[in-house]
């Protein structure tokens, strides 16, 4: 399937699931809300160099107790990454509310990196990178407050009609990447003005798996190459997959793990149709999860497909 086709079969399945989820009570998904919150931090901070495992995460966000043994730097990461995430999720959600402002990115490095004095909190960079493994180079330090400006400008009207949200926060994501706008600290500070976008557009965060940070690196070289497909695809099925998670725990559903509901040709034939967003599965770290009902209503789907396919 080519990028484009892929990526809409996934938009088309995330677009019923945001759908079914804005119509649950915000309270019964608070809970949820916070663990995924802490799914992100924490894919956030391992693809930022800092591994840390959701135990330790939890007891240094909760009690600023530091378990484990790893680097100091581990837990200043995750700490001041917590930090940023806060903002975000503080920030005004509304119809009258920018998108994006210019402020809100400096904030974002400065909580991101506050201990972290060599990358310049919320300062702009002065120096000059070389070209990314795509071969584009970032604009040299003295255009980075202009296209950051007209890039913040760009943004924040929001998608413009007819627009796919997940296409258009897609290519901001690289956008952002290519401009490089600190000295350190921009895959983690994209990440927070990418999940600052989709909270304004009503989305859940979104969390690379770990499996997929090779993924999403390559993607992102993919799209400074102009093909922003398996970009928009990853995004779309990270936030997919949270949505399903949201849906299930308010509907209070019975999850198995699917391979112990299918076997042989038909088990694989579900995960491939997981995949490409067909049948509702929850991820919770590496398990796919799902139910009985949601995979007689994927069967029943497919039958629908294969009698249409074959109508004069």
């Amino acid at each position: 399937m080519s990028g484009p086709l892929a990526f809409a079969a996934i938009a088309d399945a995330l677009e019923a699931e945001r759908l079914r989820v804005a119509a649950i009570p915000h309270a019964r998904l608070a809970r949820e809300m916070a663990e995924l919150a802490l799914d992100e931090i924490r894919a956030s901070s391992r693809l930022a160099g800092a591994t840390i495992d959701r135990a330790e995460l939890r007891a240094l966000l909760d009690r600023g107790i530091a378990l484990g043994d790893r680097p100091l730097a581990t837990y200043v990461i995750a700490a001041d990454y917590a930090d940023a995430t806060r903002f975000v999720e503080a920030s005004a959600v509304g119809p009258r509310q920018a998108y994006l402002r210019l402020g809100e990115i400096v904030e974002l490095h400065a909580r991101a990196s506050r201990r972290s004095p060599e990358a310049r909190p919320g300062v702009w960079r002065t120096m000059t990178f070389g070209p990314f493994p795509s071969g584009t180079v970032p604009p040299p330090p003295w255009l980075v407050p202009r296209d950051i400006a007209a890039y913040v400008d760009r943004l924040a009207a929001g998608p413009p009609d007819r627009a796919n949200t997940m296409l258009w926060i897609a290519n901001a994501h690289e956008r952002f990447e290519r401009i490089h706008p600190f000295t350190a600290g921009n895959g983690r500070t994209g990440r927070l003005v990418l999940n600052l976008l989709l909270r304004r557009c009503g989305y859940p965060p979104f969390a690379v798996r770990d499996r997929d940070g090779a993924a999403y690196a390559r993607a992102l070289q993919r799209a400074d190459m102009r093909d922003p497909w398996p970009l928009a695809t990853l995004v779309a099925r990270c936030v997919l997959a949270s949505l399903s998670r949201l849906a299930a725990c308010a509907e209070n559903v019975d999850l198995a793990d699917l391979g112990s509901l299918a076997s042989g040709a038909e088990r694989d034939a579900l995960y491939k149709a997981a995949q490409r967003g067909r049948l509702r599965t929850v991820r919770r770290g590496t398990s796919v999860l799902t139910t009985q009902t949601w995979i007689d209503e994927y069967r029943a789907s497919r039958f629908t497909r294969e009698v249409r396919s074959i109508e004069p």
